[in-house]
């Protein structure tokens, strides 16, 4: 999931736009690295949860919340 994240982030920032927020889907998967996550990567997770899921009542914030 990070490294997808990761290309499509890049894709993003040479149109010179951000990336979009976090898919449901995306969203569960990064959960479940939380629970167990490298130290390397660790600044970064917690980073996507804070800042990439949308704010309000769509699938992804529905996920964060439930974690």
């Amino acid at each position: 999931m990070l490294d997808v994240y990761r290309q499509h982030a890049a894709e993003r920032a040479a149109l010179g736009i951000p990336p979009l927020p976090l898919t449901a889907a995306q969203t569960s998967e990064l959960c479940e690295q939380l629970k167990n996550p490298p130290d390397a990567e660790k600044e970064e997770l917690l980073m996507l949860l804070r800042d990439r899921v949308p704010p309000g009542v769509d699938e992804a914030a529905y996920v964060k919340a439930v974690f």
